[in-house]
């Protein structure tokens, strides 16, 4: 299973036609009030939003889940420490291990898994309906420096590139009954360090490779690709944003006085 950016991004909704600076405005007021929220049950509102406005967009439901599993991965495992890491009352013992589970540190363990998954829905219903150009375009915009937003549009061209690269790796590695049913889990995860060290030096070679062709061609970092966006933001797109930012501020505030 590849990631690519260019899956999508095609629409007329109002989702898709509103301004890109709005956009990010909107994704960073809600990343920023998900933070503050204390109760693991709130950040689930902001997820089902999320699942909500991409049906509405009639983007594809598919490869937004698609996209959901890769840092989900990395937010699991987190997730999975914290219940025997917060010390406080223990509710169980893992058997086997006899490791204590405590109270505070499931609760935790919730609140993280679902402030993560509420800032990555909201992420990536950002990029599902927003060109990247027109986001990176947008950076320039609020002042973000040039080199930042450089280094942001390479990344997104080449991530795509890097996980065929190990798609390709994979396959060469299948054929040759790397992960067959024979093989052993230690030679398997062997393949796998293979695979990413492999992955690795390919990577660093190509940045040298494109670094090197754009310092030939007159790059030195003090201009940028993106140039700023010069129209006005229309007004229902500023009453968006201000319905966006004060429903997350009403968000905050029931769940730091309200749901004590």
């Amino acid at each position: 299973m590849t990631f690519s950016f260019y899956e999508t991004v095609e629409g007329n909704s109002a989702l898709h036609r509103m301004d890109a600076r709005v956009k990010v405005i909107c994704a960073f007021a809600v990343i920023f009030g998900v933070v503050f929220l204390l109760h693991w049950e709130l950040p689930l509102i902001i997820f089902g939003t999320c699942i909500g406005l991409v049906a509405y967009a009639r983007s594809n439901l598919k490869i937004y889940f698609k996209r959901l599993l890769y840092p989900l991965y990395i937010i699991i495992f987190v997730a999975i420490i914290q219940p025997f890491t917060n010390v406080s009352t223990v509710i169980a013992v893992l058997p086997v291990l006899n490791l204590p589970i405590y109270s505070a540190g499931v609760n935790f363990a919730l609140l993280i898994f679902t402030r993560c998954i509420a800032a990555i829905a909201t992420l990536n219903l950002l990029i599902l309906v927003t060109p990247m150009e027109r986001i990176l375009d947008s950076l320039r915009w609020f002042k973000i420096p040039s080199v930042i937003v450089d280094t942001m549009m390479l990344m997104f061209r080449y991530i795509s590139l890097i996980s065929d690269e190990s798609a390709r790796i994979r396959k060469a590695q299948e054929s040759r009954l790397g992960y067959s049913k024979k093989v052993s889990v230690a030679k398997k995860l062997a393949n796998f360090g293979t695979m990413a060290g492999m992955l690795m030096a390919r990577s660093f070679d190509r940045a040298i490779q494109v670094g090197d062709a754009m310092i030939s061609r007159g790059y030195t970092g003090t201009s940028s690709l993106f140039t700023y966006a010069v129209k006005k933001i229309p007004k229902r797109d500023t009453i968006a944003a201000m319905t966006v930012i004060l429903a997350m501020l009403a968000l905050v505030i029931v769940d730091l006085f309200i749901l004590k």
